[in-house]
Formats: C-alpha cells, sequence, structure tokens
C-alpha cells in the first residue's frame, strides 16, 4: 500500500523533484487514440453507468488525501487491458472537486490530462464492488491502477509523484 502524506513538505519534495526532471528533459508520449474498441467494451461501459451512480453517491474527498487535489478537475481517458484476448478497451470521463465522475463516454477524449490504466479483472472487481469508491480508492493505492499525465507538464508531475509515492511505500511500507 502506499504511503500518501498530507503534508507541506510532501508538497515541497513534488516541486523539487519537478524541477529536477524537467531540468533533465522529460519528453512527452502522445497517448495513442483507440479507432475500435472491443465487443466488451460496450458491456464495460454500460456496467459502469449504475456503478458511476454508486460511487458519486459515496465517494469521499477526504479518503483520497494528497491525491484529491491532484485528480480533482481532471478530464480522464481510462484504459483497461484484457490479457486473456489481448485487447484493450477505453472509457472517459471527468472528475469535479467533489471527486464524482461526470461525463462517462466510451471511447477517449481530446481534451484528456490524464490516464489511468488497469486491467479488467481489476474493473470487474470495482463495478462489482457494494462501494466502488473505496474499491477505486484502494486499486489506485496498491498500483493496480495506474496513473499518467497526458502533455509533458501532466507527465513530469505524475511521473514524480509515482516516483516519490513508491519510495514512501518501500520505506514505510
Amino acid at each position: 500500500m502506499k504511503y500518501v502524506p498530507a503534508t507541506v513538505d510532501f508538497a515541497r519534495v513534488v516541486v523539487s523533484l519537478m524541477l529536477v526532471v524537467a531540468a533533465a528533459g522529460a519528453v512527452a508520449t502522445p497517448v495513442v487514440a483507440q479507432s475500435d474498441q472491443p465487443d466488451w467494451a460496450v458491456q464495460l461501459f454500460e456496467d459502469m453507468g449504475p456503478m458511476v451512480e454508486t460511487y458519486n453517491a459515496n465517494v469521499d474527498v477526504s479518503d483520497f488525501g494528497f491525491l484529491a487535489g491532484q485528480l480533482q478537475g481532471e478530464n480522464v481517458n481510462l484504459v483497461v487491458d484484457d490479457p486473456a484476448n489481448g485487447t484493450e478497451a477505453s472509457v472517459s470521463f471527468t472528475l469535479d472537486d467533489d471527486l464524482r465522475m461526470q461525463e462517462l463516454t466510451l471511447g477517449t477524449r481530446d481534451d484528456a490530462t490524464m490516464q489511468m490504466s488497469t486491467d479488467k479483472a481489476t474493473m470487474d472487481r470495482i463495478i462489482a464492488s457494494g462501494n466502488p469508491a473505496t474499491e477505486f480508492k484502494n486499486a489506485v493505492v496498491d498500483d493496480d491502477i495506474t496513473i499518467s499525465g497526458i502533455g509533458t507538464v501532466s507527465q513530469v508531475k505524475w511521473a514524480v509523484i509515482n516516483i516519490v509515492g513508491g519510495v514512501l511505500k518501500g520505506i514505510f511500507g
């Protein structure tokens, strides 16, 4: 489980590391648009509809600690991999200031600011959960959902957050 402190010192470390990474010349990697979706993508999207209602009713910003401020107001492309058949599906949404999911759409968004990646088993677990907000948070903390930025600044920010989170997880368990 990642240790995610909610302190000013952590923010200073993140900003310092962002400057170091930026100075080292971070390279932007464009997100590949998905032109076609596998058959199971439509079912995933349909299953997410009722899950989003339950998630939105149960999400609590304070449960996300430092990550809340990094997720609020983001436009998200969620890429779900199914290793059983080697296919990938995409859905997109926005997160409002209360971390509620809005504008759920099958496929990717052109204005996405972050990408979340996971596998189909994790999404099935979140969808089936009685409290998908908690299950989602746990999946992020346990690295079952990984987050990366889209665009140079967002990429650097999330690279630093992921590196610092990994180091803190190694130190504090």
